[in-house]
């Protein structure tokens, strides 16, 4: 199986490098209103550098992935599954701005959340996978949308 870069990658990086060429010119241009434009061509050839930095890092701007987050890095190897719900009651409580992730698949060996997409209307798939083994966290996996 071959990987490729997507498209948007490679336009964020020959924007971004465009925007390096346009700041260092602004400071050898004398014309003010050259040096306006090339600010501004800079900031356009910067939009999908930050539309990537954004896909990367969503919980830069968006507090759901924030808590869900919180709550993947506080749960600890060796925890038991009423360790982990008691900490998802306190990152997540009644009546909070955040709604509790929802509980895919509960078992013995496993325990899955779901991120819950609250108001969004883009589907969510962050997930946070659990196995168990003699009732104590063994591996835990995060899974980016």
């Amino acid at each position: 199986m071959s990987s490729s870069t997507h498209p948007i990658v490679i336009l964020a990086v020959l924007g971004a490098a465009a925007t390096v060429i346009m700041l260092i010119t602004v400071f050898r241009v004398r014309s003010w209103g050259l040096k306006v434009l090339l600010v501004l061509i800079a900031l356009v050839t910067l939009t999908p550098a930050g539309l990537v930095v954004y896909a990367m890092h969503p919980e830069w701007m968006d507090a759901r992935y924030r808590s869900y987050k919180a709550f993947y890095e506080g749960i600890r190897l060796g925890m038991t599954r009423e360790e982990i719900m008691a900490l998802q009651t306190q990152l997540y409580p009644e009546g909070g701005p955040r709604q509790k992730p929802q509980i895919i698949i509960e078992d013995e060996k496993a325990l899955t959340f779901f991120m819950h997409p609250e108001h969004s209307a883009e589907p969510n798939c962050e997930g946070i996978f659990l196995g168990f083994e003699n009732g104590k966290l063994k591996s835990k996996t995060y899974s980016p949308d």
